[in-house]
């Protein structure tokens, strides 16, 4: 498999099934409750949070990989998406240990990790491989974990007011 396959593999985790797995764990609640959010959402709010907020990011990532997949100085759009499915099990993982319990998109989340990290491997094993592109990887995989979350707390009133 190539570094586009495990890419792709982890936009097809999330939309269907980790949100599923999100959504029966009541993930809403649960970020509110773990004050991720200083609001508590309805599941169709945090939908269009995912839909409007989530879900453009990382397609963003993946159409700036690839439509410049020729060029390797954009590789780091790709490999920031494997680095969001690490850091996005790592987050399941730490409230799991924490918690005691199953973190709702846990289950989902080993898959985000086996997926990224043999995503990895093909990227560093690659003769196109550069230091520079997996730092920048780092980076943006950061900010597709985080910055969605600051935007769902500026967006908040919005999406209540207008879709909610």
């Amino acid at each position: 498999m190539s570094v586009t396959d495990f890419i792709f593999l982890n936009f097809v985790i999330y939309m269907p099934f980790h949100l599923f797995e999100e959504a029966i764990g009541n993930f809403p609640k649960w970020m509110y409750e773990h004050k991720w959010l200083p609001y508590h959402m309805t599941h169709g709010h945090w939908m269009a949070n995912n839909l409007f907020i989530y879900y453009p990011m990382l397609l963003i990532s993946i159409f700036l990989y690839l439509f410049n997949i020729s060029n390797p100085l954009l590789a780091c759009f790709g490999i920031g998406i494997l680095v969001w499915g690490v850091i996005n099990f790592g987050d399941h993982f730490f409230y799991t240990i924490k918690d005691k319990k199953v973190s709702p998109g846990l289950f989902s989340g080993i898959f985000f990790l086996v997926s990224s990290a043999l995503g990895l491997r093909v990227y560093i094993l690659s003769d196109g491989f550069l230091v520079s592109q997996l730092l920048f990887g780092v980076l943006i995989g950061g900010v597709l974990f985080g910055a969605p979350m600051g935007l769902c707390v500026v967006c908040y009133r919005f999406f209540e007011k207008y879709i909610f």
